[in-house]
Order: structure tokens, then sequence, then C-alpha cells
């Protein structure tokens, strides 16, 4: 007989906006200041979670002469806005996924709730003490979020990080020169951290009306009417999850059936052994492996709630359902469906995914692509064929698989990205190195 385990859905329901010890939600605040310096060693350009690992890891390396360029106002800034927008009040990897640098004896994610643990829920300690006893658990997000303030704080990120927004990245002999809407700054390396896009609607669809939304805009919800959920993945389940628990009616549509797994790739790719498979692949394979093992996905924790309400009649699941049209007019949304009946609502929200797309401007070198993405080294995570230019997140997805785009992928890059930087600085004879007993140890072992 087959058993399928199914998680408590209890944890969906963690609170939001609690006041944790150790965190320090001022540290992610980027500073507003109105001139930037005129030059750094490293520039990163974006100020996402990829890029709050890469500090910390730098950190560790003595390398504190860095320049984080964010144009939001925080660190984790889009990621925070997308979780909020969607009603998400989990993180969906498990506690030994979170950003900041691994064997540093630094304060980790799970030790950061045990500090917390009289503020936790019951079902979120009894995450905590799975997560003690290797099995996967999962953290609130506002265990993440205030760990992530932990990390700027506790590494000095804040006082790294300048408010613009960068245009163009120009290669200039030996360095770089990152021209943003607020000023020059020279570099000897630049590190690309610009995340993914969301993925648009086609174009004959109507998304300009206020009847539409994509996952990660804010609106007003309306507090009654019947919504529509556009998409398979994550972000629509928390969508329909929240609406239904609103007690609002939900119409869910997709073209396949729902898939259900713990995390959103094969977990061979968050092991050594699965990045090496994968870089043997030849790049036609790789491409359409990141295809393939990223599919949408829903966490189990979802399924109890999702066939109770669609047993009850609150939630409508249209599976294998392929929308030919989307209009809207006064009284709301319109869906065409192929070969079957049409829909009204009075709100859409299109959770169609996102693009690993390559954004930043880059010009005085000749960068390789395939199929739209970089190449790049993958012991270094440097752009193939371009000195000092780094590259971390999805755009490296090329180089270390799947797991790339996900938070430990985060950590895996950043120490190939650190380590890089480290032996570009000690062979420039540059040194931008803080001379600790850890960056001591660090240049030792790699002498």
């Amino acid at each position: 007989m087959t058993h399928t385990f199914i998680p408590a859905p209890e944890i969906l329901d963690s609170p939001r906006g609690r006041r944790l010890a150790g965190a320090t939600p001022a540290a992610l605040v980027v500073p507003d200041l109105p001139a930037l310096p005129a030059s750094a060693p490293v520039v990163i350009v974006g100020g996402g979670l990829a890029s709050l690992t890469l500090a910390a890891r730098l950190w560790h390396h003595g390398i504190r002469d860095y320049l984080i360029l964010e144009r939001g106002t925080r660190l984790g800034g889009q990621f925070f806005e997308r979780v909020a927008a969607v009603g998400q009040l989990i993180l969906r990897s498990p506690y030994e996924h979170h950003p900041g640098a691994e064997g540093h004896r630094d304060c980790e994610m799970l030790d950061f709730a045990r500090l917390n643990w009289e503020h936790l829920t019951a079902t979120e300690q009894n995450e905590v003490r799975m997560a003690q006893s290797g099995q996967r658990a999962v953290a609130p997000l506002d265990v993440f979020e205030g760990y992530c303030s932990h990390v700027a704080a506790t590494h000095g990120i804040t006082g790294q990080a300048r408010r613009a927004d960068v245009r163009e990245v120009v290669a200039d002999g030996a360095g770089w020169r990152v021209l943003t809407d607020r000023g020059e700054v020279r570099a000897e390396a630049v590190v690309l951290a610009v995340g993914e896009v969301r993925k648009p609607a086609p174009e004959h669809w109507d998304t300009t009306s206020t009847h539409v939304r994509y996952w990660d805009q804010h609106c007003e919800r309306p507090a009654g009417g019947r919504h529509a959920v556009i998409g398979a993945g994550l972000s629509s389940a928390h969508i329909v999850h929240d609406l239904c628990n609103r007690g609002l009616p939900v119409d869910w549509v997709f073209r396949g059936t729902e898939h259900y797994q713990c995390a959103d790739v094969n977990a061979a790719f968050f092991r050594p052994e699965g990045r090496a498979m994968f870089h043997q692949d030849s790049l036609e394979q790789r491409r359409s492996m990141l295809s393939v093992e990223r599919r949408p996905s829903i966490m189990f924790e979802f399924r109890p709630r999702l066939q109770a309400w669609e047993e009850s009649g609150l939630l409508t699941v249209h599976r294998g359902a392929e929308i030919t049209d989307l209009q809207t007019d006064g009284e709301g949304a319109h869906l065409a469906i192929a070969g079957g009946a049409p829909l009204s609502v009075d709100q859409v929200h299109l959770a169609l995914g996102t693009n690993t797309v390559f954004t930043a401007q880059v010009s005085g070198a000749k960068l390789t692509f395939h199929e739209g993405m970089p190449l790049m080294d993958e012991h270094t995570l440097q752009v193939s064929g371009v000195p000092g230019l780094y590259a971390i997140g999805a755009l490296g997805s090329l180089a270390l698989g799947p797991a790339t785009r996900n938070i430990d992928g985060h950590r895996v890059a950043a120490a190939r990205i650190a380590d890089a930087l480290r032996e570009q600085f000690q062979a420039s004879d540059s040194r931008p190195i803080a001379t600790t007993p850890e960056s001591a140890q660090l240049a030792r072992r790699s002498a």
C-alpha cells in the first residue's frame, strides 16, 4: 500500500507583523543619499536576496569595501513586495535554505527561530522541531524577514548600499563604469544581481483594466464578487488560498493539472553531485532541463484546504483549460476558453510566473549568450570572456542548474564569486581586503 504524507495546512496561517528578538528592520532600508561614491572595488547591481547573501560572504572574506546599488527602498524589497501581493505567509524553502554566508559560524535561520520561540505559534514551533531533527520544515515569513534584517545588520550591509537606478555598465580598460540616474561609479568588478521579470500575458489580452491584475501588483481588492486565478504555480495557490480564506468564490484556471511537491526543483540539484551532472550536459540539454525541472508546482500544505474548498463549491477548478482571450468591460472580465463555456468574473489575477532574461545593459564587452542566457564559468560565476563581470541568481542558471534561482543556489554562487573576487584583488595587488583572522585564514587556504 502506498502512503502519501500531507503536511498540516495550519502553517499557512502564520501571523505577520510580529516584533522578533534580534530583528533590525531598519537594516533593510536602503539609504537615500544625494550622491554616490566616485568609485568602489566591487559594485553589486541589485539589492535582492542574492545580493544580501553575497554581501555577507564578502564580509567574511574581509572584502568590506563594496557598493550595492538598488533602485528600491529596501534590500530584498521586490521579494517581500511580491509575497505580500499574493498573501503569502510562509517560505517555501526549508529552514536550512536561507540568505547569509554558509559555514562561518553565523547565527543561522533555525537559531534565529529558536531565539524567538516564545513568539511562535504551536504549529511553527513544531516546524522548528522537525527542522532540528533533519526533516523538511518551512519558516514563517516573519522569521525569514527578521532573519534577513539580522544578516544585514550584523554584516554592516546597509552602510554599503545606496539607492540608484543603474542604466548601463560599461567596460573601460581594466575596470568598469557603472552609469546610474544619480551619477557614475567606477569599479574593478561588477556583479549583476538583477533578478527575474514577470511573464507577460499574450498581447491581445486586455490587462490594462482595473478588473485584471498581475500576481505581483498590489491593488484594492473588492470585498465581494467572483474571482478568477490563472496559473498553476505556487503564486496562484497563495492567491486562491487568500481569496477562499476570505469566503470569496474563485475559478482557478490552468492548462494542465495541479502538481504538488515540496520544492520547486528536484532535490538532486541542490547537491554538489547534481550540479556537477548538470554541467556535464550540452548547452541544449541544460536549457531544456531548466524548463522541465522548474514546472509549476504547489506545496503539499495547500492540498487539504484546496480540496475541501473545491468539494464545497467555493472553489471551481478548470483543469486542462486553454484561455484563448481575455477582455474587459464596465461589468468585469470575460475569459474565452478553448472548447469550453466562456467565463465572466469581477476580478482576474494573472499568476503566469517569471522569465529569466538578461535585462542588464552592458557595453564595451562581448558577451556570449545561449538562447538569451549568458554563458558563465561554473567555478567563478564570471561571465565567459569578460574579466571582472559576474552574475548571481537566475542569470547563472546555465552554470549551476535549476536550483540557482533558489536561496540555496544564491549561497553556492556567492561562495564562488567571493573566492573569485579575492583572487582577482590579490592578483592585481589592489587589496581592498580587510585583515581579519578569518580572512587571513582564507588567504592561507587559497595560497
